[in-house]
């Protein structure tokens, strides 16, 4: 017998978080890996997904513009 109950009704939870963010990632990692009393679900990302997330980059000024490819280097350089 499974020590875990099924439960017919659970909360729904919805993380937000930066990947980049090394004690959000682990804490996340120990979610994962508790698949016995958490049910992991990744969501799919749709066309309309991506475009919300393109317009809000576009909103945060997180695009550059470029008119040459020397151009683009000098902007991306500081991330290189």
């Amino acid at each position: 017998m499974s020590a875990v109950k099924k439960y017919k009704n659970m909360a729904t939870v919805t993380l937000e978080y930066n990947p980049r963010n090394s004690t959000a990632s682990k804490i996340l990692d120990v979610i994962m890996a508790m698949d016995n009393v958490f049910k992991v679900k990744t969501p799919v990302k749709t066309s309309s997904y991506l475009t919300r997330k393109a317009i809000e980059d576009v909103e945060k000024g997180n695009i550059i513009t470029c008119g040459s490819y020397e151009d683009y280097l000098k902007q991306t350089a500081e991330y290189a």
